[in-house]
């Protein structure tokens, strides 16, 4: 089954562009951006720092003195520099999404397959009979055919 999502896409500045228009002296380490006062609550220490994410869908933030959410930190840096970010998203057209599909946890083959050993082998570990192994071994086998016939069958894709 094919849905479709829609997507948002940052259309803000850049973690780059937003270090250049702090009036603040900001250093770049291990790719985040470094401020020297912490804007987000007022605090005269190192301690904010924030980049463009990893897939350039936004900017993250981080607050090592104050402990401040990323919304009073990027709140802030809105105010400092004029320009929005969070709010800076735009719909990007419809993408199709397929849905994964989702088997119950007894028809896995991960459970099903144990699950089959364990009753082919329980029969002579219990008993210690040959012929109730190869009667379990039998049954097994017409109940497997049996299922194969009564249980629905999915289509098969060509491609």
């Amino acid at each position: 089954m094919d849905e479709t999502r829609t997507q948002e896409r940052y259309t803000g500045p850049s973690a780059l562009r937003i270090a250049n228009l702090l009036p603040h002296r900001v250093s770049f380490e291990r790719g985040w951006f470094w401020t020297t006062t912490a804007v987000c609550h007022g605090g005269k220490s190192d301690g904010l720092a924030f980049r463009q994410r990893p897939d350039g869908n936004g900017i993250e933030t981080r607050c090592h003195t104050g402990g401040c959410s990323a919304g009073v930190v990027i709140t802030e840096l809105e105010v400092l520099i004029g320009l929005p970010i969070w709010t800076a998203y735009e719909p990007v057209t419809d993408v199709p999404v397929k849905a994964p599909e989702k088997r119950p946890w007894w028809k896995q083959r991960r459970v099903i397959v144990p699950a089959v050993v364990a009753l082919v082998i329980a029969a002579p570990l219990i008993t210690g009979d040959g012929e109730l192994f190869f009667l379990n071994l039998v049954g097994l086998g017409i109940g497997a055919l049996l299922l194969r016939r009564f249980m629905p069958r999915r289509p098969v894709r060509r491609r």
